[in-house]
């Protein structure tokens, strides 16, 4: 193998397939990087398994070929570089990568036991790359952190010629978002993936940082045979991903949100944002943050007895009876900073069953019509 690129370029395709480089390789295949090198294009890409991530950049290629190279070296060395051209030569024992006057010799990394990258999945159709950052990002909040139940990690992809429904709980949370698509072919029956969120929110976050003109990303998804998952695929210009899906079944999460309530409180989300990490400071790890709701104000406090103690009184609208709510500090702080609109509006029953943040415009109208965010109160001791 022998070519030629911009030193830009170069970066920007070795960045890319890094990203798919695990943290700790099972294989030391796995820790490199694939660079491939055929008509006018570089392609390098990486792949555990679970992830891969592929770019392809316009290259003078003067030889074509492949070589696997340790992923991490080759990423921090594409960042280090001057600016200027870079020329890689691959022979059967190095791959040698030469920029002005640096010189560097990569060892190959043996292929034989690096898997076969995946085949892209079928395309089901194109969706804004902000939009689909962001929705991810909202949802991404509510879903566990660890791994004891993994379908509990993982978004919840529900795809028709209508829209993009995107749902996650840890079974104390839920948020659900609805967002626009272009569907490829609208006679196309609805869709369901369960996807890490981890991986989901990491694709979805650097493609809506593509450069301008790739502000579509493409999204395909070839389910599998019970008891071996499937795969879905994300593309934006010369960025592609994949992620494995997991073969589970996602709980049934549409009947915990009320039918109706019978009480609700609007009130500006910045304010409502600081004063709620503020008060958090003085809630342990187990103990509440009380939201207290009543004609013109809403007060959120906490701490008792012996116990550092705050609270904090902001003017609000009110309808309904006053209630106490206790709910996790963090449950509330999370849940309005996912909010994207100047209102937050807050929708219960009891007390003691499920509430409910939307978000609201200045004048009352509903700002995010796709985004719910459900919390359970804490029980009290």
């Amino acid at each position: 193998m022998k070519l030629r690129l911009d030193r830009a370029a170069f970066s920007d395709t070795v960045a890319w397939a890094a990203r798919a480089l695990p943290h700790r390789p099972v294989l030391p295949a796995l820790a490199g990087v694939v660079l491939t090198a055929s008509g006018r294009t570089l392609t390098a890409a990486a792949f555990d398994h679970e992830v891969s991530a592929s770019f392809v950049a316009e290259a003078e290629v003067v030889e074509p070929g492949s070589a696997l190279v340790p992923g991490r070296l080759l990423s921090d060395l594409s960042r280090a570089l001057p600016d200027r051209p870079v020329e890689l030569v691959s022979d059967a024992a190095d791959t040698v990568l030469s920029c002005g006057d640096s010189q560097f010799t990569l060892p190959r990394i043996p292929a034989e036991d690096y898997p076969r990258l995946p085949d892209p999945p079928p395309v089901l159709g194109t969706v804004d790359a902000a939009a689909l950052a962001a929705a991810v990002a909202q949802v991404a909040v509510a879903a566990a952190r660890d791994d004891s139940l993994p379908v509990l990690t993982a978004v919840r992809v529900e795809i028709t010629a209508e829209r993009l429904r995107l749902a996650a709980t840890d079974r104390y949370r839920l948020a659900v978002r609805d967002l626009p698509w272009q569907p490829a072919d609208p006679r196309t029956p609805g869709a369901l993936a369960v996807v890490p969120a981890r991986s989901l929110h990491d694709v979805t976050r650097a493609l809506a940082r593509a450069p301008r003109g790739d502000d579509r990303v493409t999204i395909a998804l070839r389910s599998g045979p019970p008891g071996t998952g499937g795969l879905i695929g994300f593309s934006a210009g010369a960025r592609r991903a994949t992620a494995r899906l997991l073969d589970a079944a996602f709980p049934n999460y549409e009947r915990l949100f009320p039918a109706a309530y019978t009480g609700t409180a609007t009130v500006e989300r910045l304010p409502l944002l600081e004063a709620a990490k503020r008060i958090a400071l003085v809630a342990d790890g187990r103990s509440p943050l009380r939201i207290t709701l009543s004609t013109g104000r809403i007060t959120l406090d906490a701490g008792s007895g012996g116990d550092a103690r705050g609270s904090e009184t902001l003017p609000g609208a009110f309808r309904g009876e006053p209630v106490c709510i206790p709910v996790s500090p963090a449950y509330l702080v999370e849940g309005v900073g996912a909010i994207a609109a100047p209102v937050v509006e807050l929708g219960y029953t009891t007390p003691t069953k499920p509430a409910v943040l939307t978000g609201r415009s200045e004048d009352g109208t509903e700002h995010d019509p796709g985004y719910r965010y459900l919390f359970m109160p804490l029980r009290s001791a």
